[in-house]
């Protein structure tokens, strides 16, 4: 299996098992229940459905080795696929229509308990797949309820979302601001933000790492379904940085109330006074001196308390988990695959780079930051090697040297002899 694809599949994993990563038994316990449920989609493999010991032992991996962990090994089978025959087919057919409510969980365990699934038996994925595409499955329909909830200390979950704001000028052009915030569940404290012109990822990016250097590292992550949260990056920077990342359903704000309630205060007690084509620069400015001397320092409706306050009296109980800036630099990398070819180039993003002449023909990995993606670097094995640069020709030429070949000229026979 191709290193991108068990990567891919790794984090997949990673994001069915992330939203427990900081919890109880219990609660992890209660939420595989749920999960075992649903199918999930994975690289290569489509939808499926995991069982609970498999979700446990997911988590285990990843608490023991981190992400890499979560990467398969190769199948046993050599990845020879199993199928059912029309006989096994039969038979399921007559049992879903002889008992229409049965799950697909128990009508695989009872055809597994009566050997009617070969030997060794079909996976429940492989069953699961023909119960569906044949109609014979019916899936039940849940409701959730919504309950109030707060965490004991600070640092235990970090709620985070955009805000679009007021038009702002950006090199001499008039652009809307989107703030990105992060909010500390416990405290209410802004442990995160900036003014930009963009929600891109990137912008993401930016906020998390100034906030992770200064606050330390969360346990737990929540975010909404947007593009920047539902990206590949954001994912595989929260599995390396040991962040339990939780997204909301989709349209639904109030699951994320606390950081829509303080985006209320932004509106009515900030972007009221701002006047309009303020500079970016100028807008991050004023944000910084509000936040300080207005939000943190004013009683918060909320928990009856200043959130600098609060905040204090919880950081002294707690053991604050830190990261490097070098160490956060190397987790938000955004990572690409390139096969180099024959005159030791690769191509990316429109332009041609030039490596190490050993790696022709062989398939190299890229890694760059979000926000540059023209400061790129070679990795081998998890190694950075060094800095990728643009193919210069010229300079190439200046410091050719053509190799000598010994060579007498035979004008008797009219050819070259070596």
């Amino acid at each position: 299996m191709e290193k991108d694809i068990r990567e891919r599949i790794a984090l997949a994993r990673y994001k069915i098992i992330s939203p427990v990563l900081a919890e109880p038994a219990r609660a992890q316990n209660e939420y595989f229940r749920q999960q075992v449920q649903r199918e999930h989609d994975f690289p290569r493999y489509g939808l499926r459905k995991v069982s609970v010991s498999t979700l446990k032992a997911w988590l285990r991996k990843y608490r023991r080795g981190g992400f890499d962990a979560l990467k398969p090994g190769k199948r046993s089978d050599g990845g020879r696929p199993r199928r059912l025959d029309e006989q096994m087919i039969r038979t399921i057919e007559i049992k879903c229509k002889a008992y229409p409510g049965l799950s697909a969980q128990k009508l695989y365990e009872d055809l597994r308990d009566q050997h009617l699934l070969g030997d060794p038996p079909v996976h429940y994925n492989t069953l699961l797949r023909i119960v569906k595409t044949r109609g014979w499955l019916t899936l039940k329909n849940r409701t959730d309820a919504r309950k109030a909830y707060e965490l004991d200390h600070v640092n235990e979950l970090w709620i985070c979302d955009f805000l679009h704001g007021p038009r702002v000028q950006i090199q001499n052009r008039s652009q809307k601001a989107i703030l990105c915030a992060m909010i500390d569940d416990h405290s209410r404290m802004i442990v995160g933000h900036a003014f930009s012109a963009s929600e891109t990822v990137g912008a993401l990016t930016v906020v998390l790492k100034e906030a992770f250097l200064a606050y330390g590292i969360p346990k737990r992550l929540y975010v909404d379904n947007g593009a920047s949260f539902s990206s590949e990056v954001l994912a595989k920077s929260a599995a390396l940085a040991g962040i339990s990342l939780i997204h909301s359903k989709p349209y639904d704000s109030p699951s994320r109330g606390k950081i829509e309630r303080f985006f209320r205060t932004v509106r009515d007690r900030f972007l009221c006074d701002i006047r309009d084509d303020i500079r970016l620069e100028e807008l991050n400015g004023a944000f910084r001196v509000w936040l300080h001397d207005d939000y943190h320092h004013k009683i918060h409706s909320g928990i009856d308390q200043r959130p600098i306050d609060r905040y204090q009296a919880s950081i002294g109980r707690i053991n604050v988990r830190r990261l490097s800036k070098a160490e956060l630099d190397e987790i938000f990398l955004v990572r690409h695959e390139r096969v180099v070819n024959n005159d030791a180039t690769i191509s990316f993003k429109g332009d041609i780079y030039e490596v190490p002449s050993a790696y022709i023909r062989q398939k190299i990995e890229l890694r760059h930051p979000v926000d540059d993606p023209e400061e790129l670097f070679l990795y081998d094995n998890d190694i950075r090697v060094g800095r990728v640069k643009r193919l210069d020709k010229r300079e190439n030429a200046r410091t050719f040297k053509p190799q000598a070949v010994d060579t007498r000229i035979s004008f008797s026979q009219g050819r070259t002899l070596k």
